[in-house]
């Protein structure tokens, strides 16, 4: 298992972050049911009768409130995802039935087996376009054996997709680590962590700030891949200290990402001209994208989610263009002034 699913794993161990997780995309009254202080981790290492080995990255029991002679409950199963995987559905079906193979093996099920949420958490930048039902992966000319095929649908939690669209709550703490992922901004990070240092303040909430904070410091921070060697730190108030004392880190990260796509332009070039030009074009866009992510950012807040036009035009908007809507949107109080060519007060 590598530092990274490590931490990942350790987060989503506290019943908070994965009520906040589901609350993100989703209100229905079977949620408030259950009794999130009885979660109960489970081994999602899942071994086939074959011996060949499958491991998840998680999976809870969570006992249901209203069934308690009987032991109802209800199965968690959670898989992070960076990119999009066409048969997404079938890896969760395959692991939907390797657990409840491992549950009866340990006699954890004796009658009928609990229901199943398979969540996939996704943190790419491009929409996930695999299909979430099994069902649509199965060719469908032989409609008599339709009725046959295997059943799996599973919830889909696509950062990229919820923030866009705006209205996630100011303090859920799955929303911020998603603004966290996909911030681009150093002037958004301080605001975050104090946020989050509100949520979990006190002593019941130590172990998952200390949690959250390695997850942050391991996954954002080390997006900066910084010359001099950055201290561990063990809560979010140490963190938000570091980020203060240390800005130059995540400006640098503009640039890096920016010089990496000039060498890959300047090497089709195959010049070293071009690999220059490249270079210089390529902190250029580093830049530009970094300015676009923030404005976008800014809109979401101030105005609500935006259509999938406006953010295509702020994405390949220029230079020029994106300072220009940066400035109207001091004083605009709609999205008609940030992008009108006209001052909000007026003037050319």
């Amino acid at each position: 298992m590598s530092r990274h699913d490590a931490i990942y794993r350790r987060l989503f161990k506290h019943p908070k972050m994965l009520r906040d997780l589901l609350a993100c995309v989703t209100d229905a009254d079977w949620l408030q049911d259950l009794n999130w202080a009885g979660l109960q981790e489970l081994d999602a290492h899942y071994v086939a009768e074959r011996l060949q080995q499958r491991i998840g990255d998680g999976a809870w029991r969570i006992p249901h409130r209203s069934d308690r002679d009987r032991g109802l409950y209800v199965l968690l199963m959670l898989e992070h995802q960076s990119r999009a995987d066409t048969y997404m559905a079938l890896r969760m079906a395959t692991y939907a039935g390797l657990l409840y193979q491992s549950l009866l093996r340990q006699k954890l099920i004796t009658g009928l087996l609990p229901p199943i949420l398979p969540v996939v958490l996704y943190s790419g930048r491009r929409p996930w376009r695999a299909h979430r039902n099994l069902a649509d992966l199965i060719e469908p000319s032989v409609t008599e054996l339709s009725s046959y095929q295997l059943q799996l649908r599973y919830l889909l939690i696509d950062e990229g997709e919820l923030l866009r669209a705006g209205g996630l709550p100011d303090r859920n703490l799955a929303a911020l680590l998603f603004r966290l992922e996909h911030s681009t901004a150093i002037e958004e990070i301080p605001q975050l962590l104090h946020t989050l240092m509100r949520i979990v303040h006190g002593a019941d909430f130590e172990e998952l700030n200390r949690s959250l904070t390695a997850y942050i410091q391991h996954l954002v921070l080390s997006r900066a891949k910084p010359m001099e060697p950055v201290p561990t730190v063990t809560t979010l108030q140490e963190l938000a200290m570091l980020i203060s004392e240390k800005p130059g880190i995540w400006a640098r990260q503009w640039e890096q990402e920016g010089i990496q796509k000039g060498r890959v332009e300047g090497r089709m070039e195959g010049r070293e001209e071009g690999r220059e030009e490249g270079r210089t074009q390529g902190r250029q866009e580093g830049m530009r994208a970094g300015q676009a992510a923030l404005l976008e950012r800014l809109l979401i807040r101030k105005f609500g989610g935006l259509p999938e036009a406006l953010i295509q035009r702020i994405r390949q908007g220029t230079a020029s263009e994106l300072e220009a809507w940066s400035l109207n949107f001091v004083e605009a109080n709609s999205l008609e002034q940030v992008f009108t060519t006209e001052k909000p007060g007026g003037k050319r």
